[in-house]
């Protein structure tokens, strides 16, 4: 009998264990995503073209860039579960990590979660980031469509800094089909405040975002919201292909939150841009990737006339060969041409190098 009764215990003391173990759990994660690109980049007489080739393996700016993080879940009771996530850069050429001494410089937060979504803090992604990241306008989430051995500049369409730290959010629980994100990331009067709020609806074959986002210059005089990033999104499945519109404006244009640059006298811009993009799918295995962007930049010259006014256009296609669910190659190419405004001396000189172009081939495993 007591024999019986000490097997008991030792049993119900595993179950108590496991249980406990279930109600924790922790995941590691990462892509590994690397490329042989050639880019191209287009000069005046002044500065000639030139020619890169090489391996673009370490783009942390790139939803698809190569990373390795981790997340998890504890119940705690009640409902609520405790919830974090760190996730850093990689550069799979050489193992090294971030340049800037951040080693989790993708993500770093931890927060609750429960039946009234989540509440999370620390460094999270812009509303846009995110917004991007869900494949809402950009059919190659920035990914594949800027390959190229030097991307700065590629992106026509603003993705607010890409991440912020400080940051607080609230992610809404899906209601028929709607989720809402609010976010604000606190400037600590070194830089200016990064706010913002994401919209998504996804429901059958449509997908849609509408994303606010801008800047609080506190603590710089006389000035406060600016860099007003208004964006709408969208993709519908028609079912023979899927279908990609996206168009942003922005106030008082100015790409910064450092605001201790800033004063009450400074005359901001204007952005606006578009872009429209088809996935189709040739065969299960292969998939076509078309996408062309355009924006139109006005930057105020001394609060005068408009001195600077750029049109950029980027035109890219890829093809996607997909090995299992979790690995893919691609080949990739892109353009991207700058109108200049006639008779404008320091665009030619400052815009002379930004014609540009690149072909890639690349393989991107996630584990």
């Amino acid at each position: 009998m007591k024999k019986t009764l000490i097997v008991g215990a030792v049993l119900t003391a595993f179950a108590a264990t496991a249980s406990a173990q279930q109600a924790s759990s922790v995941t590691l994660y990462g892509i590994m995503d690397v490329n042989v690109a050639q880019s191209k980049t287009f000069g005046s007489a002044a500065t000639p073209s030139t020619t890169v080739t090489g391996m673009n393996v370490y783009n942390p700016t790139n939803p698809r860039g190569s990373r390795f993080g981790m997340r998890g879940s504890e119940n705690l009771g009640g409902g609520l579960r405790g919830i974090f996530q760190l996730e850093a850069a990689i550069n799979p050429e050489n193992g090294t990590t971030s340049s800037n001494n951040q080693l989790f410089n993708r993500h770093a937060w931890v927060g609750v979660g429960g039946g009234f979504g989540e509440l999370t803090l620390g460094r999270q992604e812009t509303m846009h980031r995110v917004m991007n990241n869900g494949n809402f306008n950009d059919v190659a989430t920035e990914g594949e469509l800027s390959v190229t051995t030097a991307n700065s500049g590629l992106q026509l369409m603003q993705n607010f800094g890409t991440r912020v730290d400080n940051a607080v959010r609230y992610t809404s629980p899906t209601i028929s089909g709607f989720q809402l994100r609010v976010q604000s990331a606190v400037g600590q009067r070194v830089t200016a405040s990064t706010n913002g709020m994401l919209l998504t609806y996804s429901s059958g074959p449509l997908r849609a975002a509408l994303t606010y986002e801008y800047y609080d210059g506190a603590g710089v005089t006389g000035l406060d919201r600016w860099n007003q990033v208004t964006t709408v999104s969208g993709q519908y499945n028609l079912g023979f292909a899927t279908l990609a519109l996206g168009y942003q404006w922005t106030d008082r244009l100015l790409a910064s939150n450092a605001a201790n640059t800033l004063t009450s006298a400074v005359t901001l811009g204007e952005h606006k841009a578009y872009n429209i993009g088809v996935i189709y799918p040739v065969t299960k295995e292969l998939s076509l990737r078309v996408q062309y962007t355009e924006s139109n930049t006005k930057t105020p010259a001394a609060g005068t006339a408009v001195a600077t006014d750029r049109n950029y256009g980027r035109t890219g296609i890829s093809a996607r060969y997909t090995l299992s669910p979790r690995t893919y190659l691609y080949l990739a190419y892109t353009e991207k041409k700058i109108d200049l405004t006639p008779g404008v001396a320091a665009q030619v000189t400052s815009n002379a190098t930004a014609n540009k172009n690149s072909l890639g081939l690349g393989i991107s495993h996630a584990f």
